[in-house]
């Protein structure tokens, strides 16, 4: 088995999570508060952007293949982030925060690598089997971003969850509460130092199967576990036609023109 622990940034290079742990503080409370955020993630990159005034353009559309969670670029001074919808919703909302972070690296720290070259995020790399710096650095944004160790912390002791025989059930329970995949919340489990690194590997050693099984049983996190259709969104792409048609700034063929391309996006991605 692939050892996940040691591609994580809390193994790698402590003082560097610790910073990580610091700025994502600071970026809550900015500008996504104190409540857990789960499909929220999205308004929060929105208003990361808005309050930044830089250019963002959301895409959420499906995708073939499922080892594609997202990809981020930049072109023409506007920044593209797409989210592949046909993953589990606590895929995509993990997705679209480890991308935010490129972005925040890109604003905050005018680090142009990954935004100009293109940023992609698959699942050896949400999981920990590559270990490429930025990448490891957007894993642990996301991780804390999404589910904060106070508020972590605060759910054990309000739930009365056994932190230290946190079995397969606990993880659902948590999957539950932060909308967030599986291994996710026992990495989570293993930075906040609530499970020791043989409780995480123990449970990083649960298979796929198994833990799909537990939720059908016992219902937790199912509905996180759903797809995406029927969210998929094209951008301001729709909103900027319905501007330009409402306020006569186009011919009527080229509107046409635009209506036409958007029905043809949208069967292409069998959303018509």
């Amino acid at each position: 088995m692939i050892d996940i622990l040691e591609g994580i940034l809390f193994c790698n290079n402590k003082k560097r999570y610790e910073k990580i742990q610091s700025e994502v503080r600071q970026f809550s409370a900015e500008y996504a508060g104190s409540a857990i955020i789960r499909d929220n993630i999205f308004a929060v990159m929105a208003n990361y952007a808005r309050k930044k005034r830089i250019n963002l353009e959301l895409l959420k559309f499906p995708v073939s293949d499922k080892e594609l969670w997202a990809f981020t670029f930049l072109k023409q001074d506007t920044i593209f982030v797409s989210v592949n919808t046909a993953l589990p919703f606590c895929k995509q909302f993990f997705a679209a925060a480890h991308e935010l972070y490129h972005i925040y690296c890109y604003v905050e720290k005018e680090d142009e690598s990954y935004i100009k070259n293109g940023s992609m995020l698959d699942s050896s790399l949400s999981e920990g089997q590559r270990e490429e710096m930025e990448d490891m650095e957007a894993n642990a944004f996301a991780g804390l971003l999404l589910m904060p160790t106070l508020i972590l912390r605060e759910q054990i002791a309000l739930y009365g969850l056994e932190k230290e025989t946190a079995s397969l059930d606990v993880v659902l329970m948590l999957m539950e509460m932060f909308a967030m995949p599986y291994k996710v919340v026992v990495i989570r489990l293993y930075e906040s130092e609530i499970i020791s690194r043989h409780q995480a590997e123990k449970l990083l050693s649960v298979s796929p199967d198994e833990v799909n099984r537990r939720i059908m049983i016992t219902g937790n996190a199912m509905h996180w576990q759903l797809d995406g259709k029927g969210t998929e969104s094209f951008g301001s792409l729709l909103e900027n036609v319905e501007y330009n048609s409402e306020h006569d700034y186009l011919t009527q063929s080229r509107e046409n023109e635009d209506r036409d391309y958007i029905s043809r996006l949208k069967k292409e991605f069998g959303l018509e």
